[in-house]
């Protein structure tokens, strides 16, 4: 009895955004509930993610957020079995209704039937054990791109570990679609910046007052430097800026500050964090950055595998997102086949992790059983087409020959050892591709 006392306890943690003056959040902390109360939606998130499945609750009666704002954090953590608190003044507001309607399981008015409400959450507790035995590893929840067990996920934890310690700019470098924001805001969860915003802005939709604008609340329009000061700013692809834009931000890493258009002095104390998909050397010889603004931001630079390179980790990112989104979308799918498995490993992934969510997405809507089959992806065959294969290899083969004879001019003894094969192997390989070189060619060198 006792074992399984402490298991509903550890699964029983309650998230509250918003609100004050909670009794019953005593209550339920001395009946052994982990509860955490959040005031800011960008912590909340950073906590929901790594808390897993939970109970949650929005106390909407102190309007301490924009409704938009939690909308958007409680859309994106369906993991969490969501309860709502409001005025019952509130009950007549069709956007409150509409909330409450798509996003909670249940709602209370305030003042709060604390009885009634302890039973409610006591119940979604039995719910998530019992998802817990459906869905045995929807807990482990975590930044999807950065997990995996390849040297180079591993090398760069350890440099987003390095990184968040170090108050300094940042440059992350990656193909399309690699997951460089993740990587940023994995670097601000980790610093001692993370009690602050993290504000991400698109390069190309920057203007010239660098404001962020928001259309629901254009009254909140804030420059993008005041609203990360203590934060972090994220630039999404810095080849976007225009030089104009560039020259004002080198002059706000020197200085710390920007100059509004209104002639306003901005001070702030952000620390950036851009990303650009380019090569940083093709970056700067082509144009595409001003010198001095490369020079300032490359203090500490790091490179995000493409997914092609982390090898058996593309079948466990796979598999966490497919357990992610089945919920989302109420899939019964739950697994892969071998030849799912086999066509996943054997895809190039040019549009890298945002190209395998995609394709994940499109299996479980497709897919009418527990198992994910290689037809539901959209994506060729290539683990089917042995004569294709075949003829990759042949091509590698003889590409690989034609260096390392080139590399031992032409001596086959050389170029042997350097393959590690014998001098018959040798032969055999050179006169499979049709590369034996005649006795001329030798006695001539």
């Amino acid at each position: 009895m006792k074992t399984e006392l402490k298991h509903a306890s550890a699964l029983g943690t309650l998230i509250v955004l918003g609100g004050s003056n909670i009794p019953w959040i005593e209550t339920l902390e001395k009946a052994g509930w982990i509860c955490h109360r959040c005031y800011d939606l960008r912590t909340a998130e950073s906590l929901l993610l790594e808390v897993g499945p939970c109970v949650g609750v929005v106390d909407l009666t102190q309007d301490d957020f924009s409704l938009n704002g939690i909308a958007g954090v409680v859309n994106r953590n369906k993991q969490a079995r969501w309860l709502a608190l409001v005025r019952e003044a509130q009950l007549n507001t069709e956007t409150i209704c509409q909330f409450i309607v798509s996003f909670c399981i249940d709602y209370f008015t305030s003042p709060v039937p604390e009885s009634q409400l302890l039973k409610t959450i006591g119940h979604q507790l039995g719910m998530l054990q019992l998802e817990r035995k459906v869905w045995p590893e929807l807990g482990n929840f975590g930044q999807h791109g950065l997990q995996g067990n390849a040297a180079a996920m591993k090398k760069l934890r350890h440099q987003v570990t390095r990184m968040a310690a170090a108050d300094m700019p940042v440059f992350v470098q990656g193909e399309i679609g690699t997951g460089k924001e993740l990587v940023a805001q994995a670097i601000y969860q980790a610093s001692t910046r993370a009690k602050a915003t993290f504000v991400s802005v698109n390069c190309d939709a920057v203007n010239n007052s660098w404001t962020l604008v928001d259309d629901n609340h254009p009254a909140q329009n804030r420059c993008c430097f005041d609203a990360a000061n203590k934060g972090v700013l994220y630039l999404d692809e810095i080849s976007l800026l225009n030089d104009e834009r560039q020259q004002e931000l080198s002059r706000f890493l020197q200085d710390g500050y920007f100059t509004s258009i209104d002639g306003d002095l901005i001070k702030s104390d952000a620390r950036l964090i851009v990303s650009t998909c380019y090569p940083l050397e093709e970056l700067l010889a082509s144009g595409k950055i001003r010198e001095d603004l490369y020079y300032r931001l490359n203090v500490l630079g790091l490179v995000v595998p493409a997914l092609r390179e982390r090898g058996e980790d593309i079948l466990l990112l796979a598999e966490y997102l497919l357990l992610k989104f089945s919920r989302q979308y109420n899939s019964m799918a739950k697994s892969l086949s071998e030849e799912a498995q086999k066509l996943l490993l054997h895809y190039p992934w040019p549009g890298n992790v945002r190209e395998l969510i995609g394709q994940i997405k499109r299996a479980i809507l497709l897919a009418e059983s527990k198992v994910i089959e290689a037809e539901h992806f959209d994506l060729p065959r290539l683990c089917d087409d042995k004569q294709s294969l075949k003829k990759i290899r042949e091509e590698s083969e003889r590409s690989a020959l034609l260096t390392v004879l080139e590399n031992n001019k032409g001596q086959i003894s050389a170029a042997a050892r350097e393959l590690g094969v014998s001098r018959a192997t040798m032969y055999r390989l050179l006169n499979k591709h049709d590369l034996v070189p005649p006795p001329r060619h030798f006695r001539q060198g």
